[in-house]
């Protein structure tokens, strides 16, 4: 996305989101929940799997016939041609992708994560080449979209290549819808939490696009990309591996908690101090990353990224509801959140309409309802979210005087790269100090455990704390 958006400009950026909100739609629909049902079910026959791709295959095909139809009546609705050729152009990637999900949700449920990783890294490797190959020969807005397509349809076929030999499914000796039953009801579960969580973070979009138009919704775009960013690449080390572990201490309420804490305070020490980051350099982020023509999206940025530390929070509680088997809480908090957050996105846009006062909404629907959400919920699935909220205040704490210090020589009228040097001295040496010698010394030296290839294990010695 960095390179593209830099490439192609706020407009053509604009149009992708647009095609890709709702291919975010569509695409769990052809999924149906499939890799996380495989991941939680006990006993499972080689029938079943094949059954379960067979139903996402179907589902996928009758998407992008839909896709096929419905793209030209949208085009105009948004006054954007590409759309017509974009949507049918992702949605082929539906077709291929089910026989993946299969195979993928086979190596989660064995933990073999670094698998997982290396698959990752060497698929988005090659989306990326298409991409630049795909600019530079003046694509535009095609060429992401073609690297999205190629992104998702290789993911599925090397999971398939590199694990045939260690989970053989026969794909034309599929079993009756009726021995896939219940794994389907608990796909649903997981499809409607992810649709829930998609028009949590989605529909905002479709709306700004047809309030504010295009080259907002650029601008809004690439700063929500950003604000995603970090709970989607640094706190994924953690929450990747909290949904096998939370279904296998699902049934110890100490355990629970105990894991729960942990997990939950590792994610606030990654993250708060990147969205700390990434608000303090806002406007050195997007010149540098994206040029002077993004500058617009830096006030976005500062926004989401006082939301980033809401979403910080809530980053291990859909692992939580998946492992405890209760996946439709999940979905009843998003379809809240997404409901207060649409309130409040409407109220700002009648008030100022403009993309910062969108990004805005965004905040103080986190702050007045979120929190709420998770306190009442977390009740709900066994474990509480208080310890949780205190350990995150305290350490929010301990970062302000780090982020008045580099607010203060921001001001300093000397030229760009000498302030922005300055800035990265004093914002590292705070980190630097409560890494080394504050009251979280010893969480972040496990942090920095994890990161260098140490086990997440869980202690089932400790103690919940306090």
């Amino acid at each position: 996305m960095l390179v593209f958006a830099r490439w192609a400009g706020p407009t053509a950026a604009g149009d992708f989101a647009l095609a890709a909100t709702f291919m975010g739609f569509l695409a769990p629909l052809s999924e149906a929940g499939i890799s996380q049902a495989v991941i939680q079910a006990k006993n499972l026959r080689q029938e079943q799997l094949a059954a379960l791709a067979w139903v996402s295959f179907a589902l996928g095909a009758l998407i992008l016939f839909l896709l096929g139809v419905a793209a030209n009546p949208i085009a105009r609705w948004y006054s954007r041609p590409d759309l017509e050729g974009l949507l049918p152009l992702l949605g082929l990637s539906m077709l291929v992708t089910p026989f993946g999900a299969v195979q993928g949700g086979l190596i989660i449920r064995d933990f073999r994560f670094r698998l997982v990783a290396q698959i990752e890294v060497g698929v988005y490797l090659a989306s990326f080449l298409l991409l630049m190959v795909l600019l530079a020969l003046g694509w535009g807005v095609w060429a992401m979209a073609w690297s999205y397509v190629l992104r998702n349809s290789l993911a599925a076929l090397v999971c398939w290549r590199v694990t045939w030999r260690d989970y053989p499914v026969s794909w034309l000796r599929a079993g009756s819808l009726r021995d896939i039953w219940p794994l389907l009801r608990f796909g649903t579960f997981d499809l409607s939490a992810r649709w829930a969580d998609f028009f949590a973070n989605y529909l905002d979009k479709l709306i700004i696009g047809k309030w504010l138009g295009a080259t907002a919704l650029g601008y809004y775009h690439l700063a929500f990309s950003l604000f995603v960013l970090p709970t989607a690449r640094l706190g994924y080390v953690i929450t990747r591996v909290s949904y096998p572990v939370f279904a296998k201490v699902r049934n110890d309420a100490t355990q629970l908690q105990t894991y729960f804490q942990q997990a939950a305070r590792d994610v606030v020490l990654i993250l708060f101090p990147v969205y700390l980051g990434m608000a303090l350099f806002a406007d050195e982020l997007i010149l540098l990353l994206y040029g002077p023509e993004w500058l617009a999206a830096a006030p976005l940025l500062v926004a989401f990224s006082v939301a980033g530390l809401v979403r910080t929070l809530n980053a291990v509680f859909p692992q939580l509801t998946k492992g405890i088997g209760k996946p439709q809480l999940t979905t009843l908090w998003m379809v809240l959140w997404t409901l207060a957050l649409t309130g409040f996105l409407v109220f700002f846009l009648y008030r100022v309409p403009t993309a910062e006062s969108a990004a805005w909404s965004r905040v103080a629907a986190k702050v007045t309802v979120e929190l709420g959400l998770l306190f009442v919920l977390g009740r709900w699935c066994g474990v509480r979210f208080r310890p949780v909220f205190e350990y995150a205040g305290w350490f929010l704490l301990s970062c302000i005087p780090v982020a008045f210090s580099v607010y203060l020589v921001g001001q300093l009228p000397f030229g760009f790269w000498h302030v922005l040097i300055l800035k990265t001295i004093v914002f590292l040496a705070g980190l630097a100090f409560l890494i080394v010698w504050s009251p979280w010394q010893t969480d972040f030296m496990r942090i920095l455990m994890i990161f260098s290839g140490k086990n997440y294990n869980l202690d089932t010695k400790e103690k919940p704390p306090a």
